[in-house]
C-alpha cells in the first residue's frame, strides 16, 4: 500500500455566477473521533444494502482512482444513506479535518446547496449539485479488516479527501477542495470565499516576487479552461516549475511557509504535522511556487501549484 505523502489540493473557483434561493446545509452536533474510531463507527453503521456500496477489499482498484467533478461515481452518496449512516460518516469527515478544515467543507457545501437550488428552479433533472451529493467509500484487508490497516475516500464536487492508515499513522493525501463560484451570494455567510485565506497569502506572495521571479513563476499566459493535474491516478513526481523556495528571500521564504501552513492548517493537526515531518526529513523541503494570470481578484487568474517533492497544492481561480 502507498502511503507517501503526495498532497494533491486542487482549490476550483469560478466567479460571477448569480445564486437564488440561499440553503444551509442541515446544523449538526459535532463528534470528536479519531480518524480509526470514526472508519470502524462508519463499517459498524452500514446495512447490508449500504455495505456493498461502500464498503471495499484494499486492493480495489477504486482506492487509488478519484475525481472532482459532478456526476455519478462509486460510494455511497450521503443522500442514499439512512440516519445513523449519514451521522457517522459526517463525523468521519470530521476526523480528517481541523476547525478551519470544517468550516472550509462547511461553506463548499453552502455552495453546492445554493447551486442545487438553481438547478431545481430550472428544472434540471437528475440533480448534480447538492450538499449531499458525496460519496463515502472505506478499503481494508479482506482478510483481517480489523488489522488497522484502512483507507477512506470522501468523494463530490470540489470537495475529496483519501485518506489512509498504515502501522497507527494517518495520512490524507490526495486532497482537493473547490469553490464555483468563487464566494455565496446571498444568506448568513454572504460574501464568504471557502478558498479566500489561501489565494490571499498566494496574492501576497506572487506581488512579494521580483520581475526576474514573476516571469519565472508565470508558467502559463491565459488561464486553463479547467484545473491542471489534478485528476485520477497520480503517482509520478510533481512539476517543480515556479519558483523554488530555497532561491527566495527570507521574506518571501516567510510568505511561502504561511501559504504552505494554511493549506496543511485544513487537517487534523497530528496528520497536518506528521506530512509536513516526512516532507521536510525525507524529502528536504522542496518547494516550488507558480501561478498563471494576474495575482489580482478583479482580473483572470490561476495560481496552479504550491509543488513539493511528492507533495502538490493547487488552487483554480478566474
Amino acid at each position: 500500500m502507498n502511503t507517501s505523502t503526495t498532497v494533491v489540493v486542487g482549490l476550483a473557483l469560478i466567479a460571477g455566477c448569480a445564486t437564488r434561493n440561499a440553503l444551509q446545509p442541515a446544523p449538526r452536533e459535532r463528534v470528536e473521533m479519531k480518524p480509526t474510531e470514526a472508519v470502524a463507527a462508519f463499517v459498524d453503521s452500514l446495512s447490508a444494502a449500504e455495505r456493498a456500496s461502500a464498503a471495499h477489499s484494499i486492493s480495489d482498484p477504486e482506492r487509488v482512482n478519484w475525481i472532482f467533478v459532478r456526476g455519478d461515481r462509486p460510494g455511497l452518496f450521503i443522500k442514499d444513506m439512512d440516519a445513523e449512516t449519514r451521522r457517522a460518516a459526517l463525523v468521519l469527515i470530521d476526523s480528517f479535518l481541523s476547525s478551519a478544515g470544517r468550516e472550509q467543507w462547511r461553506l463548499i457545501q453552502v455552495i453546492e446547496a445554493i447551486n442545487g437550488a438553481n438547478e431545481r428552479e430550472a428544472g434540471v433533472k437528475p440533480a448534480t449539485f447538492g450538499d449531499d451529493l458525496y460519496s463515502v467509500q472505506v478499503f481494508q484487508p479482506t482478510n483481517a479488516p480489523d488489522s488497522g490497516v484502512w483507507a477512506a475516500q470522501i468523494e463530490g464536487h470540489h470537495f475529496v479527501l483519501n485518506a489512509a492508515c498504515v502501522d497507527g499513522v494517518v495520512t490524507v493525501t490526495p486532497a482537493f477542495t473547490g469553490s464555483y463560484p468563487v464566494a455565496i451570494s446571498r444568506g448568513p455567510d454572504e460574501g464568504k470565499r471557502p478558498l479566500g485565506p489561501a489565494v490571499t497569502v498566494a496574492f501576497e506572495l506572487a506581488n512579494a516576487l521580483t520581475p526576474a521571479q514573476r516571469t519565472a513563476a508565470r508558467i502559463m499566459e491565459g488561464t486553463p479552461a479547467d484545473v491542471l493535474f489534478a485528476v485520477g491516478n497520480e503517482s509520478s513526481a510533481p512539476d517543480m516549475r515556479g519558483v523554488m523556495r530555497d532561491s527566495m528571500t527570507d521574506a518571501q521564504k516567510t510568505l511561502i511557509d504561511r501559504l504552505l501552513a494554511t493549506h496543511a492548517g485544513l487537517l487534523e493537526e497530528s496528520i497536518a504535522s506528521a506530512q509536513l515531518r516526512e516532507w521536510r526529513e525525507k524529502h528536504g523541503g522542496q518547494l516550488a511556487f507558480a501561478f498563471v494570470g494576474e495575482a489580482d481578484l478583479s482580473k483572470a487568474h490561476y495560481y496552479p501549484h504550491l509543488a513539493v517533492f511528492h507533495h502538490r497544492i493547487r488552487l483554480h481561480e478566474w
